[in-house]
């Protein structure tokens, strides 16, 4: 008895195995794409923490050199409202400081000085001769102020210089946030530069300081963290304005003042202060998929 082999399969079967291979190719590309959504997902994510983490690292590495005593915060650009960031409401969104000059500080050169053998001396030492300073004149010994204006010079490209006001001295108990000229206010309370002597050690004020103390700071730039471009859902830029000079009558938000985007995107931008810390929140969102979003906020802490 013979075997009759097929050589081709039926209808049905055919049918049958095309369902089959339908539905699993069904499964196996949803499975492909949901796997393709959770890596493009974790990507934006990704991509969006390395956004955050750069801006508040470059918002806290400035902000840990403010001079204690000039952290405020504001309304808006167009609002002169301003309070310090310890009482100042939730609705101020600019917060803005004046820095340390803490690079021609950190600084230091052979110097020889006067009956000393040369040494290696910081470009500004921080100290005050009150015995051989008087309200005009300020002697700080240790300094080395030709180095000093050098370098503030190169990092202000050239547009700083002891002179003309430009760099101010901060001594403790002269001043808060009221009086160093935030928004065309006073600014008694700090010591305009107007001349230096390299040999005598010494600052020549344009005016009369009231207090003179054994320490000094010196600053030649304010800063502000301010948001921009908002949208209707706001959604911002965060920029960071620099080398300006409220002692000068110069605010961030002048139409010459240098400014750097620190991120896109930007959904919550808070600070405020508790005891002897600053806290930043940041959130940033990224667009990922079609009309998807995915978000990620970061706090930092500063301690003063």
């Amino acid at each position: 008895m013979k075997t009759q082999l097929r050589s081709a399969f039926t209808l049905i079967e055919l049918v049958i195995t095309m369902v089959i291979l339908g539905i699993v190719s069904y499964f196996a590309s949803d499975l492909i794409a949901q796997t393709y959504m959770g890596y493009n997902q974790v990507n934006t994510l990704h991509r969006a923490n390395l956004k955050v983490e750069t801006a508040l690292n470059s918002i806290t590495n400035r902000l840990e050199n403010a001079i204690d005593g000039t952290v405020v915060k504001r309304k808006s650009a167009t609002n002169n409202a301003i309070d310090s960031i310890d009482s100042a409401p939730s609705d101020y969104n600019v917060l803005e400081w004046v820095g340390n000059a803490v690079d021609s500080f950190e600084a230091h050169a052979n110097l020889s000085g006067v009956g000393v053998a040369t040494i290696n001396q910081p470009a500004w030492s921080g100290f005050c001769n009150i015995a051989a300073s008087t309200q005009t004149t300020i002697v700080t010994p240790g300094s080395n102020l030709s180095f000093a204006q050098e370098i503030i010079g190169n990092l202000s490209a050239g547009k700083v210089d002891f002179t003309n006001s430009l760099v101010a001295l901060f001594f403790p108990g002269n001043y808060n946030y009221t009086n160093i000229g935030y928004r065309g206010g006073s600014k008694s309370g700090v010591g305009l530069v107007s001349a230096f002597s390299q040999s005598n050690r010494s600052f020549t004020l344009s005016n009369a300081i009231d207090r003179i103390t054994e320490h000094y700071k010196l600053a030649w730039s304010a800063y502000a963290v301010v948001p921009t471009n908002c949208d209707a859902k706001g959604v911002c830029d965060l920029e960071l304005r620099y080398n300006f000079r409220p002692w000068r009558g110069e605010d961030y938000d002048s139409a010459n003042t240098p400014s750097a985007l620190l991120v896109k995107n930007v959904t919550v931008f808070k600070t405020y202060a508790t005891q002897n810390r600053v806290h930043i929140k940041l959130c940033v969102q990224e667009k990922f998929g079609v009309n998807k979003t995915s978000s990620i906020c970061k706090e930092k802490v500063v301690f003063r």
